[in-house]
């Protein structure tokens, strides 16, 4: 008998969960900040916080994994991690179910991590792309998941995944792996130049950012009114608050200026230059995995927090674009939108309920 399955992407920095119904129709989604790198107890805490929000017991339903936090500092490796996770996650969530992937097993899913914990580890960008191959047809499709933290890059064509690589290393080599998001990317990580225009300045002038951590990626999209809250839950750089005050002060310090020193106005301006500086690594690197496929794909398929960069970035490419959204089942478009962001939480979820 078919029961509601809960998709989980346990994440160093987020736990994502993603519920459907026995008819695979998205009825909860749920975003919650986990530090993970400060503890256990705080995946604990995540996990019972899902629960209890949804007034749930964690019996009553199916449970489908997928993680990125054995990345965490906590950890000493990601064997270490992986069996960490998953020995937390079983104490709250009996017989949940853990997802693999490899070159030689293919994709599935496991109640047992150990001597699996290599195919487990940071899979939760195979779960989303395998879920989105076995929905379209044969064309070539790049999905694009530009989340908080990191951007993946994963082609599929003929209902497949075509990985630039496995592991995470193998990944960032060929940039199939990104180190860059939306929310806790510090700006530093952009630079080390900046061009921005400054108010009077007749162009663009290529300025030295500091390389301090002063400010986030969170604060250029808090401050262009592109983040949405529910995505914005990362601390800031200085610990301070997320008024568009707080944001502009903390991109000034990036130029070495404080924020009385210009209008606001000139800090708009700042933040579309740092944000036009993402999309140009973004593009670069997409371009770099499109140059590896044997039948370059003539539509990016967005993902994620920053999936409204995709849009941009398929205009930038020539390509078409189309949101994650439009390849969910029939359902709320508000709901599919919150799955969007969480994509490898419903991927999980969808394969889950597919292969039992």
């Amino acid at each position: 008998m078919k029961r509601a399955v809960i998709g989980w992407d346990i994440g160093g920095a987020h736990v994502k969960a993603v519920m459907l119904n026995t008819q695979g129709e998205i009825v909860r989604v749920l975003q919650q900040a986990c530090a993970l790198w400060k503890g256990l107890p705080l995946l604990e805490d995540a996990i019972k916080h899902v629960l209890n929000d949804w007034h749930i017991e964690a019996a009553a339903c199916d449970h489908a994994v997928t993680m990125t936090g054995e990345l965490v500092d906590l950890f000493d490796n990601r064997l270490q991690g992986v069996r960490a996770i998953a020995e937390t996650v079983q104490h709250y969530l009996p017989h949940a179910e853990f997802y693999l992937a490899s070159a030689t097993q293919g994709a599935r899913f496991t109640d047992c991590v150990t001597g699996l914990e290599t195919d487990i580890a940071s899979m939760n960008w195979h779960a989303s792309a395998q879920c989105l191959a076995t929905s379209m047809g044969d064309d070539a499709i790049l999905v694009v998941d530009i989340g908080s933290t990191t951007s993946d890059i994963t082609l599929c064509e003929q209902q497949q995944v075509w990985p630039v690589g496995w592991s995470d290393a193998a990944r960032m080599a060929k940039q199939g792996l990104f180190y860059t998001g939306v929310v806790r990317t510090p700006l530093m990580a952009l630079g080390p130049l900046i061009a921005w225009q400054a108010p009077g300045e007749s162009q663009p002038v290529l300025r030295h950012i500091a390389a301090e951590y002063f400010a986030t990626t969170a604060d250029v999209y808090r401050v262009l009114g592109e983040l949405s809250a529910s995505d914005d839950l990362a601390e800031t750089a200085d610990g301070q608050g997320r008024s568009m005050n707080d944001s502009m002060r903390r991109l000034a310090r990036m130029v070495g200026h404080d924020v009385e020193d210009q209008s606001s106005d000139a800090w708009l301006s700042l933040a579309l230059a740092f944000k036009a500086a993402q999309l140009a690594s973004l593009q670069n690197a997409i371009a770099s995995v499109m140059a590896q496929a044997n039948r370059p794909p003539k539509t990016l398929l967005g993902l994620g927090a920053g999936s409204f960069l995709v849009a941009a970035l398929a205009q930038r490419l020539g390509l078409a674009y189309e949101p994650a959204t439009a390849w969910m089942p029939a359902g709320s478009l508000q709901l599919k939108q919150a799955a969007e962001v969480c994509f490898p939480a419903y991927a999980v979820a969808r394969l889950w309920q597919a292969w039992h």
